[in-house]
């Protein structure tokens, strides 16, 4: 199946072994995906039972780099909400145009009451991004995906330009406002169905690649609705998770701590609020705006003239003369 095709546990005939389990996207069209390869290695009644561990979270955790290579990669898809993807969030529909972006993680947090108030959760995920598109020859950037309670904050550095987009993630469907989506919650996957067991290509984890190029782990295939998540016998650690339309993840079983800083959640960010992040978008002065969206046209004003790979040094030089 292409990524984007819709396969649940609700559907007659459902998903079996080795069917749904999508891949690196890269574009709205059902081929622009890389395959991973994938065999079957057992069914429920052909496998040990007592070494099947259900993909639930702990309820707070840590996933740091190991041994300098990233513990957690990603590829995020949802709407385009602006003409670079600098800011964007998986939603519940597929309709196009979508962002696609993979990325490796500098670290991951989460925890499922780590709100201000303490009821609801808070995770953060702090990225490196290779970017494409116009702006490929500008060099990595930055990114800190935060959320705590309704609100989230993804903060960018623009190659030594600050940017933060204050968000409401429950995305455009609210039809009776006012409409919030909160963070996931560590055993939204209690109830996933077990499929059997898989050898299965892993993206990116260990120095790997993708599509034919991914690492090969024997792992356990979960699914509920169009939700598919991937354990590892050993360790018993959610390794692979993906959803059409939502994105790509993937964990080393080895980068896991099941504790988490609290400080990392600290909101709204500085950035966010007035005098912080030179590009402020839908934040007001306490961390909620509307403006700062000309330096982004200038950004693509430089990149589009852009005929070598730039330093960042000199696009700040450069936006400096654009705005003088």
């Amino acid at each position: 199946m292409g990524p984007h095709a819709a396969c649940d546990q609700d559907q007659m005939p459902r998903c079996q072994l080795c069917e749904g389990v999508g891949g690196h996207a890269y574009g709205d069209k059902n081929v622009e995906y890389d395959p991973v390869e994938c065999s079957i290695i057992s069914l429920p009644n052909q496998t040990n039972m007592s070494t099947v561990h259900w993909p639930v979270y702990p309820k707070k955790f840590t996933i740091s780099r190991v041994d300098g290579r990233p513990g957690y990669s990603d590829t995020l898809i949802g709407w385009k909400t602006d003409p670079f993807c600098f800011g964007f969030f998986p939603q519940n529909d597929s309709i196009p145009p979508l962002c696609y972006r993979s990325q490796d993680a500098i670290g991951k947090w989460y925890d499922a009451y780590g709100s201000r108030n303490g009821t609801a959760g808070a995770a953060r995920s702090d990225y490196t991004i290779k970017e494409s598109g116009i702006f490929k020859l500008f060099p990595n950037i930055t990114s800190t995906i935060l959320q705590t309670d309704w609100q989230m904050w993804i903060q960018n550095d623009l190659w030594g330009v600050k940017q933060c987009i204050c968000a409401n993630p429950s995305g455009n469907h609210c039809t009776e406002p006012p409409c919030k989506s909160y963070v996931w919650h560590y055993d939204t996957f209690k109830s996933a169905q077990y499929l059997g067991r898989e050898r299965i290509g892993v993206e990116w984890l260990r120095h790997a690649g993708v599509g034919k190029a991914a690492k090969l782990w024997d792992l356990d295939h979960f699914i509920m609705w169009t939700h598919h998540a991937w354990t590892d016998p050993i360790s018993g650690r959610i390794v692979r998770m993906w959803k059409p339309f939502n994105g790509l993840q993937n964990y080393d079983p080895e980068a896991w701590t099941d504790d988490v800083d609290r400080s990392v959640f600290d909101s709204p960010p500085a950035l966010c609020k007035k005098g912080g992040a030179k590009i402020r978008i839908n934040c007001d002065d306490a961390g909620n705006f509307h403006k700062g969206l000309e330096h982004l046209e200038r950004l693509k004003q430089i990149a589009l003239k852009a005929t070598e790979p730039m330093s960042s040094e000199i696009i700040q030089i450069k936006l400096a003369e654009k705005i003088a």
